[in-house]
């Protein structure tokens, strides 16, 4: 399903209701009842990071519950993060009712029934986290309606408040900033749910694919990046890790190469025509001469650097809106 990014406020409008109704159901997966006085004034404001969505959420006198598979706007496929900034929430399943007050941070699966009702105004961090991209990570649901965390816990207090001051960046400076922030959302949820001593839940084959991946991204820029770093980095051995990648379909060194080839594209399309010369961007993607590089890029691209940057930034000109002035 797709999480576009939009703005609502419940306001006095004749349509306001309807208009709030719409947004609930087809962008949350959610029906929505209201009292249309009381709740004036709600909000929800929500945009993506990576794959991640983000919610800030300020509703009053409201109650939530999730739609069915029948409705394409269905969420099964993600879990929803929740942190409770200000007020409090009731949820209600099928096994009882939880009061939420602010400081809390629960993590909800729309697969099971559920009831989330705000008796007062309160207000809401919610992230929506694709569940294929946990399962990757070695972290399966929770199994229940509800995963809570314990708001004693220093990682818990921890891992709220870095959430925050994350989702609170609504406009990140760059897409690499974006996927880093999304990626690093992901981070968070999913120490949040991987149990003391479960540890070996991250050792799984897609888990340790994962891990490597990470580590990749981490040092594309590094010239000696190579099997053995790799492994030494994901604590396996390199005989282990290669046949991982190769049950995939790739190798590891061929993974890494696409990995700093997409890292180049990505840095020519997000800065202007002559920002950093291709020798810079070279040895930034891990890349110990231009010529090589460009012959890479050449292959997987059809074309050169130079080019390829030049074609991205014509691009932009030609379909940018015509100026006021």
């Amino acid at each position: 399903m797709h999480f576009d990014t939009h703005e609502i406020t419940f306001d006095t409008g004749l349509s306001a209701g309807e208009r709030w109704s719409h947004i609930m159901l087809n962008s949350h997966g959610l029906r929505c009842a209201f009292d249309p006085r009381q709740s004036l004034d709600s909000s929800v404001r929500s945009w993506r990071l990576c794959e991640v969505g983000v919610s800030l959420a300020d509703l009053a006198m409201q109650t939530l519950s999730p739609v069915g598979e029948e409705l394409p706007s269905w969420q099964g496929g993600w879990l929803f993060v929740k942190l409770v900034t200000a007020g409090h929430v009731h949820v209600r399943w099928r096994d009882g009712m939880q009061r939420f007050d602010a400081g809390s941070m629960f993590i909800i699966d729309p697969v099971y029934p559920f009831a989330e009702v705000f008796p007062e105004r309160a207000q809401l961090t919610v992230l929506r986290v694709p569940k294929e991209r946990l399962r990757e990570r070695g972290v399966q649901r929770p199994g229940a309606a509800l995963l809570v965390g314990d708001a004693r816990s220093p990682d818990v207090r921890a891992t709220c408040d870095l959430i925050q001051c994350i989702t609170q960046q609504s406009t990140a400076p760059s897409a690499i900033a974006q996927h880093m922030m999304g990626d690093q959302l992901l981070e968070l949820i999913q120490f949040s749910m991987i149990e003391p001593g479960a540890q070996s839940r991250r050792r799984c084959p897609e888990a340790l694919i994962h891990q490597a991946k990470r580590y990749i991204d981490s040092h594309l820029g590094e010239a000696g990046l190579d099997v053995a770093a790799i492994a030494s980095g994901v604590h396996v051995s390199p005989q282990h890790l290669q046949r991982l990648f190769r049950v995939k379909g790739t190798s590891l060194m061929r993974y890494v190469w696409q990995a700093r080839l997409e890292r180049a594209a990505l840095l020519l399309q997000t800065g202007g025509a002559h920002d950093h010369a291709i020798q810079d961007i070279a040895w930034q993607c891990g890349f110990a001469t231009a010529a090589h590089f460009s012959r890479l890029f050449r292959r997987q691209y059809g074309m050169s650097p130079s080019d390829f940057r030049y074609a991205v930034h014509l691009y932009r000109n030609v379909s940018a809106p015509p100026s006021d002035t």
